[in-house]
């Protein structure tokens, strides 16, 4: 005698009704104006510095200074790791100081590029590997913050695109997200099994492979007892529902696991990234600002 299990009818709206969406922030706008406020004072300056030096160098005021300011924003920039990971009662909400972290690092580019008079961008480009090493890793240090900065816009769209993999997942499969999915799979084996329960062999096969196979295995009714085919037509819908689940749940996984890939590579790129630049920064100030370290002539 075949135990069947009566299955909650939920009722479907029309459409994709969304269940998750992203908290929106009034951090973004205002980090962009102050970013943008900033910069342009410091272009208005930087021409300025065209008009009344000969040949300004990045060593010559305003543009070491300019250094120094793009050096200060790396630092303000990296603290953003530190509120999410390691000083979490710092004030303001993550994501607030996410948009921070992005826009003072664009602008962090174009200062730093205003510091080298635009050398290796516009002119004097790079002949040969000895130019990444001349003063103090002075063109390193710039092609490495470019090298995060973009690669950090990149992952920052990547992470937008499979997050919104997963909300339109969340969407569709009228379960929600991983932790719903894998209590309603554990549900739906659970009907499986006793619909299983005093079967044949064949029959206990067929459930286990459509289980196993996501639902691309399906036995033939001709391929079980006579007895057992209206069972086996009881149980497809739920094989169906538990084969589209975990396609489901393999999508958001894979998801998840591109942005903690991405995240934790950016980690690594930002860290080698930073001991470059706070090398080279670190140099000069020593150097040319605080004159602690005497170049031999």
């Amino acid at each position: 005698m075949s135990v069947t299990t009566k299955q909650p009818q939920v009722s479907q709206p029309r459409g994709l009704r969304r269940l998750w969406k992203s908290p929106t922030s009034r951090a973004r706008w205002f980090w962009l104006a102050i970013s943008a406020l900033f910069y342009v004072a410091l272009l208005a300056w930087y021409y300025y510095a065209l008009r009344t030096q000969d040949d300004p160098e990045p060593f010559a005021d305003p543009l070491r200074l300019f250094g120094i300011i793009a050096y200060v924003l790396v630092l303000g920039t990296a603290s953003y790791s530190l509120r999410r990971r390691f000083v979490r009662g710092l004030p303001g909400k993550v994501q607030n100081w996410l948009w921070m972290h992005t826009w003072l690092g664009v602008i962090t580019i174009l200062i730093a590029v205003l510091h080298e008079n635009y050398v290796r961008i516009t002119h004097d480009y790079c002949r040969n590997l000895s130019c990444l090493t001349e003063t103090y890793w002075a063109t390193s240090a710039l092609f490495a913050l470019i090298f995060l900065v973009v690669s950090g816009v990149f992952g920052r769209l990547l992470d937008v695109w499979q997050t919104r993999v997963i909300a339109r997942e969340a969407s569709s499969n009228g379960i929600g997200i991983e932790r719903s999915i894998e209590e309603h799979l554990r549900t739906l084996k659970y009907t499986v099994g006793r619909y299983s329960a005093g079967k044949s062999d064949e029959f206990k096969r067929a459930c286990a492979e459509a289980l196993e196979s996501q639902g691309r295995t399906i036995y033939p009714d001709s391929d079980l007892a006579p007895h057992e085919r209206a069972d086996w037509q009881r149980v497809q819908p739920t094989l169906l529902e538990h084969a589209k689940l975990e396609r489901s749940l393999f999508r958001q996984k894979r998801a998840r696991r591109v942005i903690q890939s991405w995240r934790t590579l950016h980690i690594l790129l930002a860290s080698l990234a930073l001991v470059i630049i706070s090398y080279h920064s670190i140099m000069e100030l020593l150097t040319n600002v605080l004159h602690v370290i005497r170049i031999a002539e």
